[in-house]
C-alpha cells in the first residue's frame, strides 16, 4: 500500500519583492520552476530495486527512471501540464500516480519538492487484470490553501480500499488453488501407496498359483513317467510270453500241429483283448484329465467372476460414498464462505460509514479552512492596497520627506507583514493538525474492523479445516474397512481353493496307490519288472533331483525380480515423499500437518546398553512412532526399525540403510528362532 500520508516536504524557497513608498513598482520573475519528486518503492516493508518508472505528459516527451538498489527513486516533472506515472516491475501489480503540475501564474518560478512511497505487491491468480488495479491509486494537484501540491485523501481511499478487496478475493483464491494442488498430492500420495501394496498382493497370489501350477505339473509329469513304466513292464512281460510260447511251439510242432494251432488262436484272441482293454484304459485315463481339467477351469472361472462381482460392488460402494462425502464437504464449504463473505460485507459497511464520517469531517474542516483563508487574503489584499495609496500620497506631497521617517514607516510594515504571515502558517498548522488527528482516529478505526474481520475469517477457515481433516479421517478409515473386507474375501477364497487341492491330492494319492499295488503285483510275478522297476526309480530321481533345481532357480530368480520391483517402488515413493516434503515447506500455512521428511535419521543405540538376544523397544515421537528390535549376537548389535509416520507412511530401516517389509519380516523370523 502506498504511504500517501507523509507531510515531508521541502520549503518553498521564493522571493517576495515588495517596493513600497516609490511611484512605481517593477518586478521581472524568472518563469523556471518545476516539480521535484522523490520516494521509496517496497514490497513487503523491504526495499525493491529494478522497477522501471514510466513518465508520461501530453505534449512532452516521455522518459523513464528505475528505483535503485535501496528503493528510492527521484524525478522531476515540468510544471502546468498533466503526468501519468507507472511503476512497473514483472511479477508484480502495476501502480499508477497521477499529477497535475498546474500552479498559479505567480509561481511559476518556484522548486517544488514532494515525497511519497509506493508499496507493490505480487501478481496473484491473475489480481492485475482487476478493473480497480487499473485505476490511479493516488492523484496530486496544487492545493492553493497550504500552497503545496496534495493528493486526493477520498479518492485514494476509494481506490485502494477496491484494491485490497480485490487483493483479498485473489489471495483467498490463490490458497485454494495451493489446498486443492496439496490435497491432490496427498491423494497421488495415497494411490500410490494403495497400487504398491496392491501390487505386493498380486505378486504373492501370482507366486503361489504359480506353486500350484508347478506341483501340478510335476504330479502330472511323475504319472507320466509310472503309467509309461507300468506300460514298459507290461511290454517285457509281454514280449517274455511270447518267446517261451514260440520256443514251446517249436518243440512240440511235430507232435502236436493242431493243439499249436488252437494255442495260436487263444494267443491272438487273448492279444486282442489285452489291446482292447489297454485302449479302454487309455480312453478312460484321458476322459478323467479331461474332466479333471474342466473343473479346474470352470471353478478358475466361477473364482475370477466372484472377484469381479466383489471389486464391482466395493468400487460402487467407495464412489458412492466418495460422492456423499464430496457432496457434504462441498455444502460445508459454501456455508463457511457464505457466512464469511456476510461478515466481510458487514465490515466493509462498518468501514465506509467509518470513513464517510471521518472524510465529511475532514471537509467541514477543509471549507473552513478555505473561508478562513479566503477573508485574510482579502483583509491582507486591502490592507496592502491602503498602503500602497498611502505611500504614494506621502510621496507626492512630502518628496522632500525625512529618510528615517522613511524607514521607520518600512520597518513597520514590514512587522505587520510578517505577522500576518506568521498568524496565518499558525492557523495552517493548526488545521493540518486538527486534519490529521481526524485521519489518523479514522485510520485506526478502520485498523481496528479490520483486524476483527480477520479473526473472524480465520475462525471461520480454521473450523472449515477441521471439516475437512474429519471428512479425510473418515476416508482413510472406510478405506481401511473396505480393504479389511477385500482381505477376508481373498483369505476365503484361498481357503476354499486350498480345500479343492486338498481333495484332488487325496484322490490322487489313492490312485497312485491303486496303481502301486498294481505294480507291486507286477513286480512279484516278474523279476525283469523288478530290474525294470529300479532302473525307473533311478530316472525318475535324476529328474526330481533337476526339476527341484530347476524350480529353485525359476524360485531365485523371481525372488530376485520381486525385490526389485519392491526396491524400485520403494525409491520412487522415497523420490515422490521427498517432492512433496518441498513442496508443502512452500506452501503459506505452517499450521497444516506436512509427511515428515523420508530422509530422516531414525535414532542411534548404544550397543552396550542391550544384551545378548533380541530386544523389542517402542518409541513415541511427535509425528511418528518407532518400533525398533535390537539383536545382539556375539557382541555385535544389529538395529532393525518400523517407522510409521502420523500421516499414514510406514517405512523399514536396518541401522541406517531402507529395506522392504518382506526382507525386513523374514531376517527378524530367522534371528527370533535361532536366538529364540
Amino acid at each position: 500500500m502506498m504511504n500517501l500520508f507523509s507531510k515531508k516536504q521541502f520549503k518553498k524557497c521564493y522571493l517576495i519583492l515588495a517596493l513600497l513608498l516609490t511611484a512605481s513598482i517593477s518586478s521581472i520573475a524568472q518563469k523556471s520552476g518545476y516539480l521535484q519528486i522523490t520516494g521509496k518503492i517496497r514490497k513487503d516493508n523491504k526495499p525493491e530495486s529494478g522497477v522501471s518508472i514510466q513518465i508520461v505528459a501530453p505534449g512532452a516527451a516521455s522518459q523513464t527512471v528505475a528505483s535503485k538498489d535501496n528503493g528510492n527513486f527521484t524525478f522531476n516533472l515540468d510544471l502546468q501540464k498533466n503526468y501519468s506515472i507507472k511503476f512497473m516491475k514483472n511479477g508484480l501489480v502495476t501502480k499508477v500516480v497521477e499529477f497535475n503540475t498546474t500552479v498559479p501564474g505567480d509561481q511559476l518560478d518556484i522548486i517544488f519538492q514532494k515525497e511519497f512511497n509506493i508499496d507493490l505487491f505480487a501478481d496473484i491468480a491473475g489480481v492485475s487484470q482487476e478493473k480497480a488495479m487499473n485505476k490511479a491509486v493516488a492523484k496530486f494537484s496544487y492545493n492553493v490553501t497550504y500552497e503545496d501540491f496534495e493528493y486526493d485523501q477520498n479518492y485514494s481511499k476509494q481506490i485502494l480500499g477496491e484494491q485490497e478487496a480485490a487483493r483479498k478475493i485473489a489471495d483467498d483464491i490463490n490458497k485454494q488453488q495451493e489446498r486443492a494442488r496439496l490435497d491432490s498430492l496427498n491423494k497421488v500420495w495415497n494411490d500410490s501407496l494403495a497400487k504398491t501394496k496392491s501390487r505386493e498382493a498380486e505378486l504373492m497370489a501370482q507366486k503361489a498359483e504359480q506353486d500350484r501350477i508347478n506341483a501340478e505339473k510335476e504330479k502330472n509329469r511323475q504319472d507320466s513317467i509310472v503309467r509309461a513304466n507300468a506300460n514298459a513292464a507290461a511290454a517285457a512281460s509281454l514280449a517274455e510270453r511270447e518267446k517261451n510260447k514260440r520256443d514251446s511251439t517249436e518243440m512240440a510242432n511235430a507232435k502236436a500241429q493242431s493243439l499249436a494251432e488252437a494255442k495260436e488262436k487263444e494267443r491272438q484272441d487273448s492279444i486282442a483283448r489285452a489291446t482292447a482293454e489297454a485302449a479302454r484304459q487309455q480312453e478312460l485315463a484321458a476322459a478323467k484329465e479331461k474332466e479333471k481339467q474342466d473343473s479346474i477351469a470352470l471353478a478358475e472361472a466361477a473364482r475370477l467372476k466372484a472377484e469381479a462381482l466383489a471389486k464391482e460392488k466395493a468400487d460402487a460402494a467407495a464412489k458412492a460414498k466418495a460422492d456423499a462425502d464430496a457432496l457434504a464437504a462441498e455444502n460445508a464449504r459454501k456455508a463457511s464462505l457464505e457466512k464469511a463473505e456476510l461478515a466481510e460485507r458487514k465490515r466493509q459497511q462498518e468501514i465506509a460509514d467509518s470513513t464517510a464520517k471521518a472524510e465529511a469531517n475532514a471537509k467541514r474542516a477543509e471549507e473552513l479552512a478555505l473561508l478562513k483563508a479566503k477573508a485574510d487574503k482579502e483583509a491582507k489584499e486591502q490592507a496592502d492596497a491602503k498602503a500602497a495609496e498611502r505611500a504614494k500620497f506621502v510621496a507626492d506631497s512630502t518628496s522632500s520627506a525625512n529618510a528615517l521617517k522613511e524607514k521607520q514607516d518600512k520597518e513597520t510594515l514590514a512587522a505587520k507583514i510578517a505577522a500576518d504571515k506568521l498568524n496565518a502558517e499558525n492557523e495552517a498548522k493548526a488545521k493540518e493538525k486538527a486534519k490529521q488527528d481526524s485521519l489518523a482516529a479514522a485510520k485506526a478505526k478502520a485498523d481496528e474492523d479490520k483486524l476483527r474481520a480477520e479473526n473472524e475469517i480465520k475462525a471461520q477457515e480454521k473450523a472449515k479445516q477441521d471439516a475437512i481433516e474429519a471428512a479425510r479421517a473418515k476416508e482413510l478409515a472406510d478405506a481401511k474397512l473396505k480393504a479389511d473386507a477385500d482381505a477376508k474375501a481373498k483369505a476365503d477364497a484361498e481357503a476354499k481353493q486350498a480345500e479343492v487341492l486338498k481333495e484332488k491330492n487325496r484322490k490322487d494319492s489313492l490312485a497312485a496307490a491303486a496303481l502301486a499295488q498294481q505294480k507291486a503285483d507286477a513286480d512279484a510275478k516278474v523279476k525283469a519288472e523288478a530290474e525294470a522297476k529300479a532302473k525307473a526309480d533311478q530316472e525318475k530321481a535324476s529328474l526330481a533331483l533337476a526339476e527341484k533345481n530347476r524350480q529353485d532357480s525359476i524360485s531365485a530368480a523371481n525372488k530376485a525380480l520381486q525385490d526389485k520391483e519392491i526396491a524400485d517402488r520403494q525409491a520412487k515413493a522415497y523420490a515422490e515423499i521427498e517432492a512433496k516434503k518441498k513442496m508443502l515447506g512452500k506452501a503459506p500455512n505452517k499450521t497444516e500437518d506436512k509427511p515428515a521428511p523420508v530422509a530422516a535419521s531414525v535414532p542411534k543405540i548404544i550397543e552396550s546398553d542391550y544384551k545378548e538376544g533380541v530386544t523389542d523397544e517402542t518409541i513415541k515421537e511427535n509425528n511418528r512412532t518407532i518400533y525398533r528390535t535390537v539383536v545382539k549376537k556375539d557382541g555385535s548389535a544389529l538395529n532393525y526399525q518400523k517407522v510409521v509416520y502420523n500421516w499414514g507412511g510406514v517405512f523399514y530401516f536396518k541401522n541406517d540403510n531402507s529395506m522392504t517389509e518382506l526382507t525386513f519380516q523374514q531376517e527378524l523370523k530367522n534371528f527370533r528362532a535361532e536366538l529364540k
